[in-house]
This record gives C-alpha cells, structure tokens and sequence, in this order.
C-alpha cells in the first residue's frame, strides 16, 4: 500500500508560485525557449539582459519539473569529478569546470540580487567524505587537484556531521536555495518589454526557428532546448547520455549539521536542510538507480531512510523520485546540437545530478554563443565534441544493455492478465496486440496504458513512489493515464482497455 508521503515532493508543496499565462496565438521574438527550469529561466533572464527578446514555454508549471524535484545545491563542489576530468580529459579541462561552476554560483547569486529574487539562498560550506580506509587517497587527490586548479578545498575531518569520517573535502563558500522559490521568482522578472513566460503549454512541434503548442506558434532567430533532455532525436543525445533516478526524501531532524554533505563509497548519499514553518528538514537523496526498476528503487529508498536515523529525522513526510543524464565522458553537453548553426538548436544536458551551477553556466554560454561572443568553456562543453577514448568502453557496455530493454524490458512485475496484480502494484502484461502497461489502484480500478514507450519502443518500467511509468532506456516518465511527464518522448503512451 502507498505511505503518504509518496510521490509528494517538498518543494512543491512548500512554495506556491503565482499561475502564469498559457500560449495562444503567434509570436516573434529574438529567442525561444523549450522548457523552464534553471537552464531555461536563467538563460532568458541573461538573454534578456543582453537586450534580446524571449519566449519561455513550459509543459508544467515553472520550476516544478526536474529543476523543482532537485537537492538544490549550488556548488562547484561535484563529487570526484575532477580527478574524472583530468582522466577524460586534462588537467586544463578540469580547470575550467571548476571555473565554469564557480562562474555559475556568481550568477545565481548575482541573478538573485540585481532583479529582487528571495530564493531562500543560504551560504554553505559543502562536504564530501568518506568512512571508507580504501577511498581516503581518492578524497585526498581530489583535494590536491582541487587546491591546484584555484578552487576553495581544503582536507579536515571536522565536519560537523553527527558521526566520525575517515577524511573529508570541504568546499568553502558554497550556497543552497528553495529551487521553485528561486526559479519561479526570477520567471516573473522577465515578461514585458517584448518578452514572456507561459506555463502549461506543452510544444508538440519545432524546429531551429520556431515552436508550436496546440493553441500558438512562436517564431524565433534561435530555439533552445533545455528540457533535461533534448526532445525527440534532436542531436542524438538520448546516445551519449544515461538516465540516472535519485531517490528523494525529506524529514524534519533533530540534530542539524551546519553544512551539505555528499559521501563518496557505495550506497551513496547526500543531504541539506531547510527551515520552513519553524521546523528544520533534511533533504536527503540516496544511490542512483535505472528508471523504472522498482527493485532497486525501494532498496534505495530504505537504505537512504535508515541512514537518516543518524540525525535523529522524524518520519518522512515526503518521498519522489528525480531524473537526470550522466554524460558518457563526464563533461556537460552545452552548445549548438549541429555543426550548421542554422540547422542548429542550443542544448544543455548530461549534468549528472549537478545541475544548478551548470545551469547557470549554460544560460551564459546560450547568450555568448548567440552573440557571436568568445566563450573560455565552449569547446570543453561543445555539444558536437568527439567523444574521448576514454568513454568508448563504458560507452558500448551501455549501448549493449539499452539494446537489450529494447527486445526484452526490464521489469519484474510481468503478469498472465490483469487479474493477476493486486491492489496498488503493477505489472506488464502481454497480448496480441502488443504489452501493456496495469497499475490496479486501492479501489481496484485498473489502469492500463500501452507499455511502449512512444521515444524509441522500450518497454517501459514501474516508479512505485511517484505511480508513474518510466522509460529505461532515455528516461521519459509518463502518468498513469500515459500523459508525458518528462521527455524526450514527446508522445504519450497509448490508453488500453483495462478489462
């Protein structure tokens, strides 16, 4: 049976922006934008302060996609990844990530107090450790890297954590923010003056220069897509880039660290707190997972739970889960998705759970590009780049199992019929007529939907936290009533006859 805090995200009830308007009929504006989250409201605000005009247009609500289901840490602090980088890459690479993400935390900051935005900004300091003997050389190589290429690291093991750790990375100078509260503020900044934000407008239709919903058009000298993952097969991203689910939770807790903190073993972990309505809760996100493997989506939601425990948190009161794209060489994708800029969208995807810093980023690098300006991180970030050697292993493995979701799925809930599911599970059941996707809900009414994901056919998985269908393979999720909930799939599943 469903807890009742599934599938209820903290953000979302804690901060009510106000409704914006949907599109209707035909505009011309300077830029267009597919999506408003971080990358796509702090592109149009930077776009629009350079004198251009804009066009922001979001399926959902503002800020309350992936951006809105984050941890919302704003930091240069990114896990391991500067020692990837310098692997992947080199070291000079790695040094202008590190600048990029400290360039990314000025703007929000800057973004934040030149146009009024209360975000519930915080300055923090942000920690990785370990309680591992094994990984200790790791955290301290990262910390030597980190000193060289000019970022605030240093060693210590006083963390401020209610536990001892083997050592930790303390980036100083960090922040953290209510990600709806910050996005959705500076969304309503940037209407007038020829340009606009409109919600609740699915785009069912683009190219490089305009977009359609099913009530308007915009027509526009540059689209951008920032949309977690370009939609559809724009520049073939759903290829080099992996979906990655997070589980999510948030629970008041009783002895509260002064800092965020992320652990570098395996289950992983991270965590920041907030204060609203007097109370302070832990926003807490555990090991990663495949979308729509229910299997490992509860073992990773009760290993996060039970580590919780250690800050003395209360019950949970709210659990969903979040997507984003790992990149198969671990830089960002940020740039034009083709060679022929008129033939060309600007993108931004694969930021492997960091997307708040590099978000940012991307709204600047989207302007200097457009401007014809030079930019210091476009060819690390250039969304065209030949993949390094270095990823083709990982690259090919991952290929391999994407092949097999294609022929197979991978979901352990298959049923004989829809008599077989139970009261608040679901399972795949096969016909002639092809495999269907059956949620049976506590009154037993049974919802089904074509188990195809309408992307590239994968058959598609159980999210037994959210009730919502996920794609495997490119990280679409889909509503039980097959509505999409996040693309690339830009088509939504098919409804079925649930008898």
């Amino acid at each position: 049976m469903r807890d009742p805090g599934d599938g209820r995200v903290y953000w979302q009830e804690t901060f009510s922006p106000r409704a914006l308007p949907t599109l209707s009929g035909e505009l011309n504006v300077d830029v267009a934008i597919i999506g408003a989250g971080i990358v796509g409201i702090c592109a149009a605000r930077i776009l629009k302060d350079r004198g251009l005009t804009v066009a922001v247009i979001e399926a959902r609500g503002v800020g309350q996609g992936v951006s809105g289901k984050a941890t919302a840490k704003v930091t240069s602090q990114h896990g391991l990844t500067y020692r990837m980088l310098k692997q992947k890459f080199d070291e000079d690479c790695a040094r202008l990530y590190g600048e990029a993400q400290e360039a990314g935390l000025r703007t929000i900051l800057e973004l934040s107090r030149t146009h009024g935005v209360d975000g519930d900004i915080e300055p923090k300091d942000a920690f990785i450790y370990t309680l591992d003997d094994k990984h200790v050389e790791e955290v301290e190589e990262e910390a030597e890297l980190a000193r060289k290429l000019g970022l605030p690291a240093s060693l210590t093991r006083d963390t401020g954590l209610p536990f001892e750790v083997k050592t930790a990375l303390r980036f100083e100078g960090q922040a953290q923010f209510h990600p709806i509260k910050f996005v959705a503020g500076l969304a309503a900044t940037i209407p007038g003056e020829g340009s606009h934000v409109f919600e609740n407008s699915r785009v069912v239709d683009w190219s490089p220069k305009h977009i359609a919903t099913a009530d308007g058009r915009v027509t526009a000298r540059h689209v951008v897509m920032a949309t977690n993952l370009p939609l559809g097969m724009v520049g073939s991203y759903y290829a080099t880039n992996f979906p990655m689910a997070e589980p999510v939770v948030a629970a008041p807790i009783g002895r509260v660290p002064p800092a965020y903190y992320k652990n570098v073993e395996q289950p992983g972990r991270s965590m920041r707190t907030h204060r609203f309505n007097g109370r302070t809760y832990a926003i807490a996100a555990g090991t990663h997972f495949t979308p729509g493997h229910e299997k490992d989506e509860r073992k990773n939601f009760a290993d996060l739970e039970k580590w919780l425990a250690e800050f003395d948190a209360g019950p949970v009161e709210y659990r969903w889960v979040n997507e984003d794209y790992r990149p198969m060489d671990s830089a960002p994708f940020i740039g034009w998705s083709a060679r022929d800029r008129d033939e060309a969208y600007l993108v931004a995807t694969g930021f492997a759970a960091w997307g708040f810093t590099n978000g940012a980023v991307a709204g600047q690098l989207f302007a200097d590009l457009i401007e014809g300006r030079d930019n210091p991180w476009a060819e690390l970030f250039d969304a065209n780049r030949i993949k390094p050697v270095a990823g083709a292993a990982e690259f090919a493995k991952a290929n391999l199992r994407v092949a097999k979701e294609l022929v197979t799925g991978h979901f352990s809930g298959k049923a004989k019929s829809f008599d077989e599911i139970e009261r608040g599970r679901a399972g795949i059941v096969s016909f002639d007529e092809g495999d269907v996707a059956a949620f049976r809900d506590e009154d037993g009414r049974v919802h089904a939907v074509s188990a195809v994901c309408t992307h590239m056919g994968c058959i598609v998985g159980w999210n037994h936290t959210d009730r919502t269908w996920d794609c495997p393979c490119h990280g679409s999720r889909f509503a039980l009533t097959g509505e999409v909930l996040n693309g690339p799939a830009v088509k939504p599943l098919e409804r079925r006859p649930a008898d």
